[in-house]
């Protein structure tokens, strides 16, 4: 799977031009919804809430809130561009240039990943006006910051070429991917909730993903290091990998 550099930086060009137009959505907003989540849930409710004695709430929580945002910003950007492209019949002149269907997918995927990386640096920042947060481990937090952008950002590929409205879309940002996040331990920990519920959540492959980022940056996990690495790496692989295998077949990119 060669990459022509000209080819690829010319549609990596395109969707950061297209990210341009949207900065207010793709950035402004989660920033601020995140702002908000620090200050109401981190510095209000948090200062009530004592998980251990090294590390406070709104320590915790934010790695938590910028995989969340991740997540959306991921999704969001990769599908709305695609749908959009499939909507507007624009698709087709993709399909007829001589560029392979890695350099699209991987162009798109890189793009996903450049407007996730600016959300989660600006909250990262924001979160230091309430806390002074550190990165614990700098390999395993690239990592994992990568593994769950190109994993959501393919899903959104996937949902964008299954979906037939835009409300499609956003069916599975709310019944699926929102849920699962909020109850994979963004804003509490599993040693708050009774043992059923402490079962369910590590049935979350979110939690997982949340877990893990969260060891990375403040040295602090509740479930096993292990699986949170292995989860991620295999979910960004298959779903990648998934969307160029259903770019190949040509999956409802001709109707």
């Amino acid at each position: 799977m060669l990459v022509n550099p000209i080819s690829f930086s010319a549609l990596l060009r395109r969707e950061l031009i297209r990210f341009s137009r949207i900065i207010n959505q793709a950035i402004l907003s989660p920033v601020f919804s995140s702002f908000l989540y620090l200050l109401i849930f981190g510095a209000t409710l948090g200062r009530h809430i004592n998980l251990l004695e090294n590390i406070s709430y709104i320590q915790f929580m934010v790695p938590g809130i910028v995989v969340m945002n991740v997540i959306t910003v991921a999704y969001s950007h990769t599908s709305f561009s695609l749908f959009y492209s499939r909507y507007t019949k624009m698709i087709e002149n993709d399909l007829i240039t001589p560029i392979s269907n890695f350099e699209k997918i991987l162009a798109s995927t890189v793009g996903a990943l450049v407007v996730s990386a600016i959300v989660g640096f600006l909250i990262c920042l924001l979160s230091l006006f309430f806390s002074p947060v550190a990165i614990h481990n700098i390999p395993m937090f690239i990592f994992f910051f990568i593994a769950i952008s190109v994993t959501f950002s393919s899903f959104g590929i996937i949902v964008a070429l299954m979906s037939e409205q835009f409300e499609h879309l956003s069916f599975f940002t709310t019944y699926l991917i929102t849920p699962l996040t909020f109850l994979g331990g963004v804003f509490y920990s599993i040693k708050m909730l009774p043992e059923q519920l402490v079962l369910f959540t590590k049935l979350n492959p979110f939690f997982y993903m949340v877990d893990g980022f969260r060891w990375a940056m403040i040295g602090y996990s509740e479930g096993s290091l292990a699986l949170s690495i292995s989860l991620s790496l295999i979910s960004a692989l298959f779903f990648f990998f998934l969307t160029i295998w259903l770019f190949h077949i040509g999956y409802k990119l001709k109707h």
